[in-house]
């Protein structure tokens, strides 16, 4: 127990004392996304509209034949929805391969692998600037006037930060154990899409078990909190224990993830 703790410490303060070189890291990553692309940082942008069109085509048109959700646009409230998503799927795919993907930097610097999947996870988030400039730019072209409560949506944009960054610290980890979590971990945010209200609106008729999994599940506490914020003047402050949930699991989490961080430092060049 005693071991753990030192683990615990010393991944914190590796943390802590480094958000230099995560940032660092970050911007390298996020500079090096489209380097090799002829149009550039517009890949950034036209990647999530072309991605929210088709799902709005399919789910908005298609299914619901442009009916809206509570009086709100289905492509305002699709948006509200997908923005987080796509920026949490992202994180959490790249965040698992990234220390794998920068094994051989590892062994010739000195630089602590909690720091590289905090990184991605940084860059992920760069690149999901371009998300949140377009579902504003949708959000106001519909017509749709944001309130204070819109506020809020910076702090469930910190708690993506942080549930993103604990997450990855596991993630990778587990990538470098056996290869085959990164199949598994793809194929979990594959059925997560769906199983968490992106696209669709949760209601009374949902088995309670599914309504206990999204109450304690942390996409879809930070997809329930933008629609919450920016579309139904809902404070965060007043899903209080949904926070009390999720902050426990984040707990929960972060102490797992220094086990796992623990390990893995010491036999890195094992799992190479």
């Amino acid at each position: 127990m005693r071991r753990y703790f030192q683990s615990l410490g010393q991944m914190t303060r590796d943390i802590a004392t480094n958000l230099s070189r995560i940032f660092a890291l970050a911007f390298f990553d996020y500079q090096l996304g489209s380097k090799d692309y002829f149009l550039g940082s517009a890949w950034k942008l036209l990647s999530p509209f072309i991605q929210i069109g088709a799902y709005w085509l399919v789910f908005g048109i298609g299914l619901r034949s442009g009916a809206p959700i509570d009086g709100i646009p289905y492509v305002v409230w699709l948006t509200c929805g997908l923005t987080p998503w796509l920026w949490m799927n992202v994180s959490v795919v790249r965040g698992a391969n990234s220390i794998y993907s920068k094994a051989t930097m590892l062994t010739r610097a000195n630089i602590p692998t909690c720091l590289i999947p905090l990184g991605s996870v940084w860059s992920c988030s760069m690149e999901n600037l371009w998300n949140v400039a377009l579902m504003v730019i949708i959000y106001l072209a519909n017509g749709c006037v944001p309130t204070w409560t819109a506020l809020g949506v910076f702090y469930y944009i910190f708690c993506g930060l942080v549930f993103l960054s604990v997450c990855s610290l596991i993630t990778s980890a587990l990538v470098m154990v056996a290869r085959d979590f990164n199949k598994l971990i793809q194929a979990v945010m594959r059925l997560m899409f769906f199983i968490t209200p992106v696209f669709w609106r949760p209601g009374d008729s949902i088995p309670l078990a599914l309504k206990i999994f999204n109450l304690c599940n942390p996409f879809a506490y930070i997809v329930r909190g933008f629609r919450n914020t920016l579309l139904y003047n809902t404070p965060f402050t007043a899903a209080g224990t949904e926070n009390a949930i999720f902050w426990c699991l984040m707990v929960l989490l972060y102490l797992i993830a220094a086990s796992f961080q623990s390990k893995m430092r010491k036999n890195l060049l094992d799992y190479l």
